[in-house]
């Protein structure tokens, strides 16, 4: 019965993705003899939590009722929103069933903990791995510090990208670029090189059905050399306002304002660290890396990429561009994959895996 409410709340914190960063998603579900009495998920950065939205959702008394959350209600006041753990005692909950503990140093079991004193029964770990997933991306920063890096790419059988020539729409169908679209809703900002801006002006935005940009994710260019089309999509569309050029100290940028160029100490080496730093100071916190193939090679070396899809279509190219640009020069070298998932996207493959 705990896995059948756990798994509503997940239904609930989904419909959060992609306006809740850099917060959790949360479901929250009160019970009460056997029957759902209240419903709530967090539904924007800055909005009410999940708990408070349930409890005002409530169609009659929670006192006694059993609440189901995919994370430990909350307890610290560093945010911009009321505790919640001190609410649910204050509603008289008798029984608090929890998916996860939040791996946040500010709760991390306080909350729970909270719940106990005052006499609340708490029930932990209730599908556990699947809340882990549904919010991987919140977990890895408060675990490493460091946003989660997802890299994305679309090549044929044998691994091409795009002809010799750069075309390269679309080589994959209609279903697997939907699906791209839902990835990019779930991260704070897609990532491509300045030679994927030049070749293909991509508008990096989300174009799914039904689809309501409240919350648009930022676009981020890297360049060298600051060699950027003035009339790229990026510079000139409604989310102009969320396109950022990174690049070096004393690169000139005239396509942008000063304020949408995040300048870095050095290129080379590459400094990640500052990168996510300074990204981090414009709320982004996790990383959806498009292309091309430097780009995507420069990360992997590096062993900067979390998790990685790949959407394979059933066509061969011959000659055309590489997937990747790097070499490995040894077998011991060869960068690994790990909890690899394939499935079918319409006529092609999706894969997706973790990094080793």
């Amino acid at each position: 019965m705990h896995e059948h409410f756990m798994r509503r709340c997940f239904e609930l914190a989904r419909q959060g993705t992609g306006r809740v960063s850099p917060n959790p998603l949360v479901g929250v579900v009160i019970v009460k003899n056997g029957q759902i009495i209240g419903e709530g998920f967090h539904e924007r950065h800055g909005g009410a939590h999940a708990e408070p939205n349930a409890f005002k959702n409530a169609t009659e008394d929670v006192t006694g009722a059993t609440l189901y959350t995919n994370l430990e209600p909350c307890c610290h006041t560093k945010k911009l929103t009321p505790p919640c753990a001190p609410l649910v005692i204050e509603k008289r909950i008798a029984h608090v069933v929890i998916c996860n503990l939040d791996p946040n140093p500010s709760v991390a079991g306080q909350g729970a903990e909270q719940l106990k004193a005052a006499g609340v029964q708490v029930t932990t770990g209730v599908l556990e791995q699947e809340g882990e997933a549904l919010n991987e991306i919140f977990f890895h920063r408060m675990r490493t510090g460091r946003p989660l890096v997802h890299l994305k790419s679309a090549a044929t059988l044998d691994g091409k990208t795009a002809l010799p020539s750069g075309e390269s729409k679309w080589i994959t169908g209609p279903e697997a670029r939907e699906d791209g679209h839902r990835g990019r809703l779930q991260y704070d900002a897609v990532v491509i090189g300045a030679e994927t801006l030049r070749k293909d002006d991509p508008a990096l935005t989300i174009r799914l059905p039904g689809f309501t940009p409240e919350r648009m994710p930022f676009r981020v260019v890297l360049t060298g050399s600051g060699k950027l089309p003035a009339g790229a999509q990026v510079f000139k569309d409604d989310f102009r306002h969320r396109t950022l050029v990174v690049t070096g100290p004393d690169i000139k940028i005239d396509s942008l304002p000063p304020q949408q160029v995040v300048r870095l100490s050095t290129l080379a080496p590459f400094p990640f660290d500052e990168f996510y730093n300074k990204l981090a100071e414009h709320g982004i916190y996790s990383l959806w890396l498009e292309g091309g193939a430097a780009l995507h090679s420069l990360f992997l070396q590096h062993k900067q990429v979390d998790r990685l899809t790949l959407y394979l279509a059933p066509k061969i190219m011959g000659e055309g561009r590489a997937l990747f640009a790097h070499t490995s020069t040894a077998l011991q070298d060869l960068l690994l994959l790990d909890r690899l998932e394939v499935q079918t996207m319409g006529a092609d493959l999706k894969i997706t895996a973790k990094m080793n």
